[in-house]
């Protein structure tokens, strides 16, 4: 996650966006005083498929690994230079458990959400949670987007939603505190 703090460098930033973008949640608010908050979830990255290193060391200094050698991510480098770069992070180990929870910020246990969701029919087997959440997020549900909506921040999603079922509201990030949704 990378908080940018400078509206005209995040607006250049947008344009670069490309399809590896799990979620954008783009604050571009008028007043000066909000930070711009530009939080990133893609699928399968690890914690070196970047030349920004995300490990640390015990003090959290980045601490470079071979990997980080490899890719040329310049981006991502000027953003974080920018910005706070958390290095401490969890994620479930399928897509709607780790979305419900970073919209959230509730674990899957409380949430519900502990599996991938099935887009078309209950994916629950006779081996699945008795009490899981199929329908994931709801217009009714209290989002970080929502949150920040109402506190006159823009919001924007770019990329894979997959937030609730194809049967709910929640399909449409924009039914989740995102003014605006490209693709989803």
């Amino acid at each position: 996650m990378v908080i940018n703090r400078n509206a005209s460098n995040m607006n250049r930033f947008t344009k670069y966006i490309g399809a590896g973008i799990g979620l954008l949640s783009g604050a571009v608010a008028g007043a000066q005083d909000r930070p711009n908050i530009v939080v990133f979830l893609v699928d399968d990255m690890g914690l070196m498929d970047t030349s920004l290193p995300f490990v640390t060391d015990k003090e959290g200094n980045p601490v470079e690994q071979p990997l980080n050698r490899w890719y040329r991510t310049p981006n991502m480098e000027r953003l974080a230079a920018q910005g706070t770069r958390f290095t401490q992070f969890y994620a479930q180990s399928v897509s709607s458990p780790s979305r419900t929870s970073l919209l959230t910020g509730h674990n899957a246990a409380r949430h519900r959400t502990t599996n991938w969701i099935n887009a078309e029919s209950n994916n629950r087997d006779k081996y699945g949670p008795y009490d899981w959440n199929w329908n994931g997020l709801t217009s009714g549900s209290i989002t970080y987007p929502g949150i920040l909506r109402e506190n006159g921040y823009k919001t924007i999603h770019v990329g894979k939603a997959h937030f609730s079922n194809m049967h709910t509201d929640g399909r449409d990030p924009r039914n989740l505190g995102f003014d605006v949704n490209i693709a989803g």
